[in-house]
């Protein structure tokens, strides 16, 4: 009887850890202290971050945060550091989405882009976190790390940021780059999104993070931005020839890329957003 209960015992410690939710991000070392989390597909995220450890505390960058995502990733950190995360960096904020980006712990300081606090800041619910927002950019000494915020204004979202560690050649992009992947283009500003990939091109990071996908390089960037002309450039030629919107969903086609993870998936929005946009902006003669 004894054993029965020793057994017993030993089967409900192991079942909680058994049969716990796998974790959101798989994290991927890319320098001493600094790590990819990287978003595992069906999970509760559906964008990667950045883990940077300082001399005393640690520093998370990223989007999309709901509660579940944050706890995932906090529990992540906790594996590799015994130092707090401190501070969270939100890159950007897709507007209408009010269960996500507003769950962070108490007492944690949020960095973001004006146009991001703007954002948040129209949310039915109330932003309960110290928040610290910034224009143009921003750079953070932690001990003997260097951080650099820049604000790419508008580009996938009204207000990108962009995090660059110089010292040791990294740069996390958020959504502005997906590596292999078609993504989100229903915030994106399209003329800017391309200017935003050619100033990030210039930096000739070694290492690139990006909003989506496995760790990349500047070549894979150029890549993003290829395919990002491509689907810009056939859907202003169908609005050069008067093609309606309806039209355009009927009729566009881009064969190159159609087998793309995502394209599909995204296509009637991401038509939807770059007809609007670039129909604007050829209105104003800026094409």
């Amino acid at each position: 009887m004894r054993a029965f209960f020793a057994l017993l015992v030993a089967f409900l410690v192991t079942v909680p850890a058994a049969f716990a939710a796998p974790s959101s991000y798989r994290l991927e070392k890319l320098d001493e202290g600094i790590y990819a989390a990287l978003a595992v597909p069906g999970r509760q995220t559906s964008s990667n971050a950045l883990v940077m450890e300082c001399e005393e505390d640690v520093v998370v960058a990223g989007a999309h945060f709901t509660g579940r995502a944050i706890r995932d990733l906090t529990a992540q950190v906790a594996q590799v550091t015994k130092k707090p995360v401190s501070s969270f960096i939100l890159t950007h904020h897709h507007g209408g989405y009010g269960y996500i980006d507003l769950d962070f712990p108490p007492g944690k300081d949020v960095l973001m882009s004006w146009q991001t606090w703007k954002e948040l800041e129209q949310e039915v619910r109330e932003i309960e976190f110290p928040l610290i927002f910034f224009n143009e950019g921003l750079t953070m000494k932690r001990g003997g790390r260097t951080i650099i915020l820049t604000n790419m204004e508008a580009g996938h979202s009204s207000g990108d940021t962009v995090v660059y560690l110089p010292d040791e050649s990294i740069l996390f992009t958020s959504d502005l780059f997906y590596n292999g992947s078609a993504g989100y283009l229903g915030d994106g500003h399209m003329q800017e999104w391309i200017l935003a990939l050619e100033f990030l091109e210039r930096l000739k990071v070694g290492k690139i993070v990006p909003g989506y996908g496995e760790i990349g390089a500047t070549e894979d960037l150029t890549a993003f931005k290829k395919f990002l002309k491509a689907f810009f450039s056939e859907v202003l030629q169908m609005i050069e020839e008067g093609k309606t919107l309806d039209q355009v969903k009927r009729e566009f086609s881009l064969p190159q890329y159609e087998t793309l993870p995502g394209f599909q998936q995204f296509l009637p929005v991401n038509l939807e957003r770059a007809y609007q946009d670039l129909r604007s902006h050829l209105g104003k003669g800026e094409f």
